[in-house]
């Protein structure tokens, strides 16, 4: 139960959150450095929470042009990343966000964290699990059924390594998974995020689905410096 209440706070929040916001052709990628265009805070002391937002323009790979709407949100907790997508995304296909010098974090649909959570109440569940499920998913519940993750810590480690959730038109990256970049982004490396777009209508026989990939790269260490303008000592 513990687990399946931390995962439906993770949900609730992406919600909350983008709900709020203005919001083999090669990748075509373009790197720029956030400009802070709204930041807003609310509450006091140890309820202060800040969200810092911009919009990032990329060049698609049909000689377009797309946005995301991206939002660094800090509170007492932690610093949480929230992404909001022009058009929707194809959930079927990974999800990436790469920051030079760490490996790609990827993102997971609700259903599949609810599965995941539903594994760990099940105990023993690493066979049922493995039946498509994510093999990151896989050697996680084989840690647990070994003892190598005490079960008392299993619901707040599955949150730390997996709490990255997309939705057709968003995606958001959370506590454990964002505070182990943020050493990364502080120093203003790149963030690579690539994923594919819906295709607009049904899929013809000549359709190329490497039209519809997107790579963009943008870095948050503006953002950051507002977030800790905002919130000093945080």
């Amino acid at each position: 139960m513990t687990r399946r209440i931390g995962l439906f706070l993770l949900v609730a929040g992406l919600g909350t959150v983008t709900s709020a916001l203005a919001v083999e052709a090669p990748p075509v990628s373009n790197t720029v450095s956030n400009t802070v265009s709204d930041t807003v805070c609310a509450g006091e002391g140890a309820g202060r929470r800040c969200t810092v937002s911009t919009v990032q323009p990329f060049a698609d790979n049909r000689g377009g042009l797309g946005e995301l709407s991206i939002s660094v949100v800090r509170d007492v907790a932690c610093t949480s990343l929230y992404i909001v997508l022009d058009e929707p995304i194809t959930l079927a296909h990974p999800v990436t966000l790469a920051v030079d010098g760490a490996p790609a974090q990827r993102f997971y649909t609700p259903r599949q964290l609810s599965e995941l959570a539903d594994a760990l109440d099940d105990a023993g569940p690493t066979d049922a699990a493995a039946e498509g499920g994510a093999p990151e998913f896989t050697r996680f519940l084989r840690q647990v059924a070994e003892g190598a993750i005490a079960d008392e810590d299993a619901g707040a480690e599955m949150l730390s390594r997996f709490a990255a959730i997309k939705e057709p038109r968003r995606i958001g990256l959370t506590c454990g998974p964002m505070e182990r970049l943020l050493p990364l982004i502080r120093s203003d490396r790149r963030l690579r995020l690539e994923f594919q777009k819906q295709a607009s209508g049904a899929t013809q026989v000549y359709h190329w689905p490497r039209l519809d990939r997107r790579t963009v790269e943008f870095r948050l260490g503006g953002l950051l410096e507002a977030l800790d303008r905002a919130m000093p000592g945080s």
